[in-house]
This record gives structure tokens, C-alpha cells and sequence, in this order.
């Protein structure tokens, strides 16, 4: 069996780099530069894609004709509670 070693990132540590990793050892103290960098590009991920999934259901939406908001009873300005009582 045949195993090939991890794939390796180099980074050039530029002041714009050590000055992010100075910020980040403060919120992770005990974590590695290399261990902070993980974490630093989980979340870009993370965000990357949850910002495609909100683009896509609005996409979805607008397609197919559905406003999200009128299935929101907090949205919906004619409900029981609201005005009062006129008798004609």
C-alpha cells in the first residue's frame, strides 16, 4: 500500500500575515500558526458557502414565483389581533 504525504501549503509571511496571526492568537492561544490558518480557511469556506445557499434559495424562489415572506405570519399586515371591530 502506498501512501503519499500531505499536501503542503506555503505561505509567505508578509506583515499583513503576521499582523492576522498576532490578532488570531489572542481569540486561540494554544493553537499553531499552521492550526489557526485551518481554522481561518474552514470558516471562509463555511461562509462561502452559506452565502451560495442563501443565493440560491432566493434564486429558487424568485423562479418559481415564491415570496418567503407571505408564509411569514410576523409579515402578514391583515391578521386577527390588528384593527378594531366595525359593524356596518
Amino acid at each position: 500500500m502506498k501512501t503519499s504525504a500531505p499536501t503542503a501549503i506555503r505561505l509567505t509571511c508578509t506583515p499583513e500575515v503576521t499582523k492576522a496571526l498576532a490578532v488570531a492568537k489572542k481569540r486561540y492561544p494554544t493553537l499553531t500558526d499552521a492550526e489557526i490558518l485551518k481554522v481561518g480557511l474552514a470558516e471562509l469556506i463555511t461562509n462561502s458557502i452559506k452565502s451560495d445557499m442563501d443565493e440560491i434559495r432566493t434564486t429558487t424562489t424568485h423562479s418559481l414565483n415564491i415570496d418567503g415572506y407571505l408564509d411569514d405570519p410576523n409579515e402578514d399586515v391583515y391578521h386577527l389581533g390588528m384593527g378594531k371591530k366595525v359593524d356596518l
